[in-house]
């Protein structure tokens, strides 16, 4: 494992956390935790709220479809950067919708985030929910002991507080900066550029 592995897991779990935080804030819901859209599906059909129910099944929906585009094109042979690229470029077009479903524009951004990189240093993990990463973690951690295995708990430690670092960012930036979607979009631009580099 290098620095750069780190690091490029950092900034992309940054940008998770920064986009789920700005789009609770401000709409309600999750754009990158799909766990916590399926709770609020279910409060839904309880509360008889149907309207809320079809937001959060078109959340979902847009979430899982930019997953399947996107690792149908990565397997095709795009380059990563190119679906971090378009990433960048939604996550800062949902400025602009001006409406709760520029949640779902977000949600397909984050989609195609996580399906664009889905290993860093030979390590399955996701960079725009945490559970499953945190699920990885209590595993490697019995192995931690052998030097072979030590790259696991490393960059899944360092995504757990990338996504915290996000959320922070995103809620401040709701606070201090006109456009906050601006700010994960500029770090997923960021990272669409490094990707592009290490080819």
């Amino acid at each position: 494992m290098q620095l750069h592995d780190i690091g490029r897991t950092a900034l992309l779990c940054v940008i998770g956390g920064a986009a789920d935080a700005v789009a609770y804030l401000r709409y309600d819901t999750f754009v990158g935790a799909m766990t916590g859209n399926t709770v609020l599906l279910g409060i839904d059909f309880a509360q008889w709220r149907l309207d809320h129910a079809g937001y959060h099944i078109g959340i979902v929906a847009a979430f899982f479809a930019a997953v399947i585009v996107t690792r149908s094109a990565v397997k095709g042979g795009i380059p990563a950067a190119a679906p971090l690229l378009v990433t960048a470029l939604m996550l800062a077009g949902s400025e602009f919708i001006a409406n709760r479903w520029s949640a779902a524009v977000v949600a397909t951004a984050l989609g195609m985030q996580n399906a664009a990189v889905r290993t860093i240093a030979g390590v399955p993990l996701n960079t725009v929910f945490i559970t499953g990463n945190l699920v990885q973690l209590g595993s490697a951690v019995s192995h931690a002991s052998n030097p072979e295995h030590r790259t696991a708990p490393a960059l899944l430690t360092a995504s757990w507080f990338a996504y915290a670092i996000g959320a922070l960012t995103g809620a401040v930036a709701l606070h201090l900066v006109g456009y906050p979607m601006l700010v994960p979009a500029g770090l997923a631009l960021i990272a669409a550029m490094a990707e592009a580099s290490r080819r």
